[in-house]
């Protein structure tokens, strides 16, 4: 299971699987990841916004990533 991560790490690591983050797509305070069909919200509060471990999860789930991604 990932432990909890920074939004700005979260979205360096993601970067490099084409999955994009869209501050301005899902209303206030929603954001979205979104790799072509594909969009999963977060809730944030600026680029220090701690990710919790279960919406790491249903990243790794929605995008089909490695399970060890957001291991390191």
């Amino acid at each position: 299971m990932p432990k909890t991560l920074e939004l700005r790490k979260v979205i360096k690591i993601l970067k490099g699987y084409e999955i994009e983050f869209h501050p301005s797509a899902g209303g206030r305070r929603r954001y979205q990841f979104i790799k072509g069909n594909k969009s999963f919200p977060v809730k944030t509060h600026g680029k220090k916004t701690m990710i919790l471990p279960y919406a790491l999860n249903g990243l790794i789930h929605k995008f089909q990533l490695p399970s060890d991604v957001f291991d390191s």
